[in-house]
């Protein structure tokens, strides 16, 4: 009974780990040219999945996720050592003076002044520079609504 590995290429016990010497495979270079926006997707997509995994408020992984949640936090571990910082910014305070796209003001209670309140998308920084600008929603403290937009 077949289970499916040779459909898939893992034909040997190791499942495709080690390179198979009888397929011609042509060695990976010293140097793979990668364009920015390589990181930026690769980025938010791991920020994303680090959003659905993980809770916001223990910073634990969520129960149905506690066996891939090891697995995003080495992509997470290994994009920083290549240099690529990923900043979430739900609540931090705001400050009109940042590098961000606000989205929307919106007032809310129990905050003693403007703070973020959802980071829709990250800032990414590869190396020191920034190569995408997080977006947020800014929550403003009840009675301090004159002016927003």
């Amino acid at each position: 009974m077949s289970d499916g590995r040779n459909r898939f290429g893992f034909e040997s016990e190791n499942f495709g780990n080690e390179p198979d010497p009888s397929r011609n495979v042509k060695p990976m270079p010293q140097t793979i040219q990668l364009d920015g926006s390589f990181f930026v997707d690769l980025g938010c997509a791991t920020w994303r999945l680090h959003q659905r995994m993980f809770d916001k408020e223990t910073g634990e992984a969520r129960d149905e996720f506690r066996q891939l949640a090891r697995h995003v936090a080495t992509i997470r571990d290994r994009l920083l050592e290549l240099g690529l910082q990923i900043q979430d910014h739900t609540g931090k305070p705001y400050d009109s003076g940042q590098s961000l796209e606000v989205l929307a003001f919106q007032p809310t209670d129990g905050i003693p002044g403007e703070t973020v309140i959802e980071t829709v998308r990250p800032t990414l920084y590869l190396r020191e520079q920034r190569i995408l600008k997080g977006q947020v929603i800014v929550g403003t403290p009840l009675g301090n609504q004159e002016g927003r937009k």
